[in-house]
């Protein structure tokens, strides 16, 4: 029992970062509304509900780390909670 367990929180994690990486780059970016002078070459950003990855217009980049760890939490949380809601409807 307790090899399933951990076997499906991996598969879990697996999936959570996965939908980190991939759902902003399916539903694309936004922009950024709070233009300022350091933030005036921003192109867009990236993350759901946090951000964790910024485009810049010189090519480059900034990854933001606690962003797309608080993402994978996230979104490790919301499955979780719907597998319990799965379990407690079909049951």
């Amino acid at each position: 029992m307790e090899v399933k367990s951990k076997k499906r929180d991996l598969w879990i994690i697996l999936l959570s970062t996965i939908l980190v990486i991939c759902l902003p780059f399916i539903f694309g970016s936004r922009k950024n509304l709070n233009i300022n002078r350091e933030q005036e070459n921003l192109i867009s950003i990236y993350g759901f509900p946090f951000d964790w990855l910024n485009l810049y217009t010189n090519k480059g980049f900034s990854f933001l780390g606690i962003g797309f760890l608080v993402n994978i939490i996230f979104f490790y949380l919301v499955i979780k909670i719907l597998i319990w809601i799965y379990k407690k409807i079909v049951g």
